[in-house]
């Protein structure tokens, strides 16, 4: 085995484990979860409490459907991504693993990642669409508040709320007590 061959494989076995050790499937799979998520429930339990949103039958039926949608792309990607990451995590364990194999696997992971990322983006882009501007600020809470929560279970001890949350609120309260009409600059 020469040098240069010695050195790739080194390469590509840190950047491989480094990928695997703060990948994040759990922080994406949530946030993409949490964008695209719980369309019939109407309950907390999920990230959006759609009962809230005091949707029209046609609104809440429009939602349903790209709550259907939503899950069956992510459960035809999830799956896909955790097999591969489960041959990344054997090849990497092997003596002398086949770096091609390594580069070739975690190039195929992180395509599927951003295909799951991209379906999730699109979902909530669609639902937010079929909002009016009080509902959509209500689920654009939701979600900051539900993101938020996460991070404190990720990070216990991190700071509660991100100054850019208070910076926002703070706009908003403006904007409310100050709107702006349309139809005059």
């Amino acid at each position: 085995m020469n040098s240069s061959n010695s050195s790739f494989k080194s390469i590509a076995l840190s950047m491989a484990s480094c990928s695997l050790l703060g990948s994040g499937l759990t922080e994406l799979t949530f946030a993409q979860a949490c964008l695209a998520q719980d369309g019939s429930s109407g309950s907390s339990s999920g990230c959006i409490d759609w009962s809230k949103l005091e949707l029209t039958p046609q609104q809440s039926n429009q939602v349903q459907q790209l709550e259907q949608q939503w899950y069956k792309e992510s459960g035809e990607i999830l799956p896909q991504i955790r097999e591969e990451q489960l041959k990344l995590q054997k090849l990497l364990a092997e003596h002398n693993p086949d770096s091609m194999q390594i580069v070739g696997l975690q190039q195929s992971i992180a395509r599927r990642k951003e295909q799951l990322n991209l379906a999730a983006m699109q979902n909530y882009l669609s639902k937010k669409k079929l909002l009016n501007d009080k509902q959509q600020l209500q689920f654009e809470q939701m979600i900051q508040q539900n993101m938020t929560k996460r991070r404190m279970q990720l990070y216990p001890g991190s700071q509660t709320e991100p100054m850019p949350d208070k910076i926002q609120m703070l706009m908003q309260r403006v904007k409310n007590i100050f709107p702006m009409d349309k139809g005059n600059p």
